[in-house]
């Protein structure tokens, strides 16, 4: 099933990837949302999250709402599994990557 599967990609090992972006074709909704909005919202794999699409959902009302919006990442680790702790539950001081 999809929990084993799930558990042996992690067992390979994983590479964490963060961006920001957004999608002025279809507004994200392929994301969160009812995706492709010409379908039955109760389709199987059509509805994929709770987000309501359309206007506010695009990209220029984002931006214009919300001028100011910004992002940080912080307080991330690199290193082999386990190693970013000093003992267990005891954190190693924060580090800028």
């Amino acid at each position: 099933g999809g929990l084993k599967a799930m558990g042996d990609a992690l067992e390979r090992g994983m590479v964490l990837v963060l961006s920001l972006w957004d999608d002025t074709d279809v507004s994200m909704q392929w994301l969160d949302a009812a995706f492709p909005p010409d379908e039955a919202p109760r389709k199987p794999g059509v509805l994929r999250g709770p987000c309501p699409g359309g206007r506010t959902s695009s990209p220029a009302y984002v931006r214009a709402e919300h001028p100011n919006a910004h992002v940080a990442f912080s307080q991330l680790k690199i290193g082999a599994h386990g190693s970013t702790f000093a003992k267990p539950g005891r954190r190693l001081p924060d580090v800028v990557v």
